[in-house]
């Protein structure tokens, strides 16, 4: 899911790919009766393919790390088999591309400054990591823990804030300047997402859509409407309710019916978001503030709600649990995959599951509230993984200096690995999806109030597309006070960390 992070170094992959595929694609249409949707995303590519950057490098100093290992807690395969750590360590090539990058990045940055990278695969690392920072056992250098997870061992003082790590620079890009930005508490930050994660692309929410279905339906290219500013909820709900159908007539829409949308009630948050909102913003002084309360909200949420809401054009993963064993493996995907609808609304990641699709695929950003709105947003959910560095870590300088050289080399290495997995995929080789990925990368969108969920306001959305009724205003009424309770908490408890 980034604004100037990836896109330095990506680009010339992106372009790169834009040309090899332009040369192999035959005719041009926005129009639907096509058997391709493809075109021009706006400019002559040549010439950018054929101007190589400069290779940027860190600040860093000529240093010895003495042999010394540097110890991650990462998610094992025990954790989640999709969700697990492929991003810090790897034990030798295998042929797979991501792989291999973080192998390459790692012998290259551990011969230069003369250290090793380990990691600890956990089942359970948000336990370790707590476990280790409560007994003052500084056996882990780093974390890759969830956004969610992070906060709480912030707010139980156990990291560390990463502006004063000795040789970490989070102005560079390869540390993505968003979520720098968006996360910071009173000048403090205490995780990080940049070119040494992967996960936080993977994990950020999106919409794939069936372009067979576009093509046989007659229906509006979606990709000239997110170039032209008009992707937006309102559209979105009007393809949906268009193509919705109960196929077999027995009078009811279940998983053998097509649908406007596959997706998960934690896209009801994830929507909300796309059009605009937020729980908090930061003020003046880098501390958060409620906003989610500003009067678009409630129009934001009936928009929402007119495909999130309806069981006629949405099927939701989460009400098959018990008639599949995983409603996204067994059911969701599968169905999208069998054309049985025209969008998908899950983490961007579910790309490189579907690399057996028969028909064609496009990506999307979510849809911008309306017409007016300036830019695109595309939340994460909590299983991106982010660093975080702990108080138990006495040897920061030299923890600063390799994850500054591993963050620095994997934007040349692994991030080039991660679009080239992307961009391999025969469904996504056009170059609308190359320029779709390169605003959705530049989207990312990050709020303290989903991290730290002050008050339980990120939890009303779900039940409001589960019962298909907009009761922001009386649930936010119910929680405002605990909100700004929690905020005020917040805000004492780290100003008494300075």
């Amino acid at each position: 899911m980034k604004y100037m992070k990836k896109l330095t170094a990506a680009i010339i992959i992106l372009f790169s790919c834009a040309a090899f595929f332009a040369c192999s694609k035959t005719g041009q249409t926005d129009k639907p009766g096509s058997t391709e949707i493809s075109g021009n995303p706006g400019g002559d590519v040549s010439d950018e393919a054929e101007a190589k950057p400069q290779r940027l490098q860190p600040n860093l100093p000529d240093m010895d790390l003495n042999g010394e290992t540097i110890n991650f807690l990462v998610r094992g395969e025990q954790y989640n088999w999709y969700w697990c750590s492929r991003e810090i360590y790897a034990g030798e090539e295998n042929g797979e591309p991501l792989n291999d990058a973080v192998y390459r990045r790692n012998r290259h940055v551990e011969g230069k400054y003369n250290f090793e990278i380990k990691e600890y695969r956990s089942s359970n690392p948000y336990g370790d990591a707590d476990k280790a920072a409560k007994a003052g056992d500084p056996i882990y250098d780093a974390f890759m823990l969830g956004p969610d997870e992070a906060a709480r061992m912030a707010q139980n003082g156990y990291l560390q804030d990463l502006h004063k790590i000795p040789h970490l620079d989070l102005s560079r890009p390869w540390w993505d300047q968003r979520a720098v930005g968006q996360l910071n508490i009173g000048g403090r930050l205490y995780c990080a997402f940049g070119d040494i994660n992967t996960q936080d692309n993977d994990a950020l929410f999106v919409v794939f859509f069936n372009k067979k279905l576009i093509v046989d339906h007659n229906m509006d290219n979606p990709y000239p409407l997110v170039r032209n500013g008009e992707w937006t909820l309102d559209k979105f709900n009007q393809m949906c309710r268009d193509i919705s159908k109960d196929t077999n007539g027995d009078g009811k829409m279940d998983e053998n019916d097509l649908y406007g949308q596959l997706t998960e009630y934690l896209g009801a948050y994830m929507f909300f978001v796309g059009g605009g909102g937020r729980v908090t913003s930061n003020n003046a002084e880098n501390s958060p503030e409620l906003v989610i309360s500003e009067p678009k909200t409630t129009a934001l949420v009936d928009k929402m709600l007119v495909s999130m809401g309806n069981r006629e054009f949405t099927l939701m993963a989460n009400d098959y649990f018990g008639k599949y064993k995983n409603p996204w493996d067994d059911l969701t995907r599968p169905m999208f995959k069998g054309n049985q609808a025209l969008f998908y609304t899950i983490g961007m990641g579910t790309a490189d599951l579907m690399r057996d699709m028969e028909a064609d695929f496009g990506v999307l950003p979510l849809p911008k509230f309306d017409a007016n709105q300036k830019e695109y947003y595309c939340p994460g959910s909590n299983m991106i993984s982010a660093l975080c560095i702990p108080v138990t870590n006495g040897r920061t300088e030299y923890t600063g200096l390799a994850v500054e050289a591993m963050a620095a080399e994997s934007m040349y290495t692994v991030t080039e690995a991660y679009y080239s997995i992307n961009f391999e995929n025969k469904n996504l080789r056009d170059e609308e999806s190359i320029e779709m990925m390169k605003i959705i990368l530049a989207s990312g969108s990050y709020d303290l109030g989903y991290m730290f969920n002050f008050g339980g306001l990120v939890d009303i959305f779900e039940p409001m597309a589960k019962k298909n009724s907009n009761t922001f205003v009386s649930d936010y009424e119910k929680k405002e006070s605990k909100a700004q309770k929690d905020i005020e908490k917040f805000t004492e408890k780290f100003q008494g960390m300075q």
